[in-house]
């Protein structure tokens, strides 16, 4: 996945402690940066058996020729000491293999919601290509910010392609007369799935098509995995639609680091409004 959104990715490795830190890194201006890839919410370090000190040593351990830093750590690193550190929110579910158990977790207005939209579960397919899907979610979610890149267009795009062939997720949709209205991508991996990006056609808001693919998606067991990660956010109404199933919130951190020679450092605090 990394080899898609960040080709020239390096790592710290921790061979005793089986642990390692992806370092997605780009050059502008004759300077090293570590940035966040699109589509991808957390990074940091990933260890069978993480703790602080592990964190904090490998945070410590990245090149100093890295001067500037704008990155997303995982929620196991919310210990971290940094230069500047904002904190993002994910939410995550439970997977509990018992769908009347699980439907007890909704909130009221889930349930209402789900009910209003049962009249259309006969229209889940999975029969979603990964250019059907796209075409969706740029009619849709990414219109809705202002259109894509072309280079997240070709990211996106690859990693569809990549979970699909490998494997390592799957696209559940609605569809109706052989449209597709609504779907989901659902990356799996670990013991964790990933909702990793979705798209509903503006005419079939009304029919609450996203309610009705998390719920059945839940029923078909998330894929074997544990733990459904909504992969979160910081906007209210989004956080309200996963809280809603019952997902319990989650702090992750942004660490950003700007040792930038002065010039440059002057340009993006400026830039940034910092």
């Amino acid at each position: 996945m990394l080899d898609r959104v960040a080709p020239d990715w390096e790592a710290l490795i921790d061979e005793e402690a089986k642990a390692i830190m992806p370092l997605t890194r780009r050059t502008r201006w004759g300077q090293q940066y570590l940035f966040q890839p699109y589509a991808v919410q957390q990074l940091g370090v990933f260890a069978p058996h993480y703790d602080d000190a592990l964190g904090q040593r490998f945070i410590d351990a990245v090149p100093t020729r890295f001067r500037y830093w704008d990155i997303h750590v995982n929620e196991a690193m919310r210990s971290i000491r940094f230069d500047r550190v904002k904190e993002s929110t994910q939410q995550v579910l439970p997977v509990l293999g018992d769908m009347e158990q699980q439907r007890k977790g909704y909130s009221s207005g889930h349930r209402r919601n789900l009910r209003k939209a049962e009249v259309y579960r006969s229209q889940i397919t999975t029969e979603v290509s990964g250019s059907d899907f796209m075409a969706l979610f740029e009619r849709s979610t990414a219109a809705r910010h202002g259109g894509m890149r072309a280079k997240d267009r070709m990211v996106l795009q690859g990693l569809v392609d990549d979970v699909l062939q490998r494997g390592e997720g799957r696209l559940l949709g609605l569809s109706e007369a052989g449209r597709l209205l609504a779907a989901v991508l659902f990356v799996e991996w670990g013991g964790r799935s990933i909702l990793l990006k979705s798209a509903v056609d503006p005419a079939a808001v009304d029919r609450h098509p996203m309610f009705l693919l998390v719920d059945h998606y839940l029923a078909l067991g998330a894929g074997g995995n544990d733990l459904l990660d909504f992969a979160g956010s910081n906007h209210p109404g989004t956080e309200r639609f996963n809280a809603g199933f019952g997902a319990q919130r989650l702090v992750y951190l942004h660490l950003i680091r700007n040792r930038l020679p002065a010039p440059l450092r002057w340009l993006k605090q400026l830039k940034d409004g910092s």
